[in-house]
């Protein structure tokens, strides 16, 4: 009568020490920052309890600086990640999985007693008993070297296990909310600063007709059909090295540059004929100036005209060579 008292009370204690125990893990991952539960040899053992009613997430890992183990260093913000992520979950479902982490320094009789010889291992437990039990294998390992070592594919591998699915969360940088308004707030005290001396050159119609010109020929000659077209600057064929592309639906790079460069000194020509000349106050001067520039309009003009006859021996039109 005595032993079956004490059995019965033995009985009754076993599931009242499981509660205490998941209690006791639930505890440690409350208390970590990323929900990550650090062990030692005996705490895995205690940890992988052949009785537990919850699963585990388990990383091997060589973290100290004497292992020079590269790939624990690039794995571990992945995996500090996903753990933080499940600790976001309510408390009545975290409490079902854990995280861990044993260093090989805390655990190098598991490691041995493993067989491993490199790390860092990812190795997930399923409960052994409770409503959460399956029919998975007792230790699944993550395939490191096949899916790599970024939180998206640790979580997607983990997702499917764990009790119930859960989002991956990226923490947010402060840091960009702190440098915007700061890089902000300088700029508009160096603008304010410098006031009086930009704002003669925001006003100047000289800089604004300057700029206008440099897009307007940039524009024209062709540089954005060479950009959209990936165009060479020059062609070379049998040896021969070509700036001129022939018909009306080709160009090059240095001959769109020519081609800028004679609507450029056409512009500067009609600006020096409408602006400088007149402004000669010797009548003799002004006509000199009349002369040279309208000769030089004439020639220019020319040579454009003739770019488009050599680029297409149809082109009607001539005008001195």
């Amino acid at each position: 009568m005595r032993s079956l008292a004490l059995l019965s009370s033995l009985l009754f204690a076993l599931p009242l020490s499981l509660a205490l125990d998941a209690s006791h893990w639930s505890s440690l991952a409350a208390g970590s920052k990323t929900g990550i539960i650090h062990l030692t040899s005996e705490t895995y053992d205690q940890l992988l309890s052949p009785d537990r009613d919850y699963s585990a997430t388990i990383v091997l890992t060589a973290l100290p600086a004497s292992f020079k183990c590269a790939p624990c260093h690039d794995f571990d913000p992945s995996f500090q990640q996903v753990a933080s992520s499940w600790k976001r979950m309510p408390k009545d479902v975290r409490d079902q999985h854990f995280f861990a982490q044993l260093d090989f320094s805390d655990g190098q009789a598991v490691y041995q007693r493993l067989g491993l010889s490199s790390a860092p291992t990812v190795q997930h437990h399923p409960a052994l008993s409770g409503p959460n039990k399956g029919n998975k294998l007792s230790v699944i390992t993550y395939d490191l070297n096949r899916n790599g070592l970024s939180a998206p594919s640790l979580h997607g591998f983990l997702n499917p296990l764990v009790p119930q699915p859960f989002a991956l969360h990226t923490p947010t940088n402060p840091i960009p909310f702190i440098l915007v308004p700061l890089s902000l707030f300088a700029a508009g005290l160096v603008l304010y600063s410098l006031a009086p001396y930009l704002l003669p050159l925001v006003q100047s119609r000289l800089v604004w007709g300057t700029l206008s010109l440099i897009l307007i020929l940039t524009f024209t000659s062709g540089y954005m059909w060479n950009k959209i077209k990936n165009a060479p600057y020059v062609a070379i064929q049998n040896g021969k090295t070509s700036w001129i592309a022939g018909g009306f639906q080709n160009q090059l790079g240095l001959e769109s540059q020519v081609v800028g460069s004679l609507y450029g000194m056409l512009s500067f020509s009609i600006i020096a004929l409408t602006l400088f000349v007149p402004a000669q106050s010797n009548a003799t001067k002004q006509r000199i100036g009349v002369y040279l520039w309208l000769a030089i309009f004439i020639v220019l003009f020319s040579l454009l005209v003739k770019l488009f006859k050599i680029k297409n021996g149809g082109y009607p039109f001539t005008l001195l060579f």
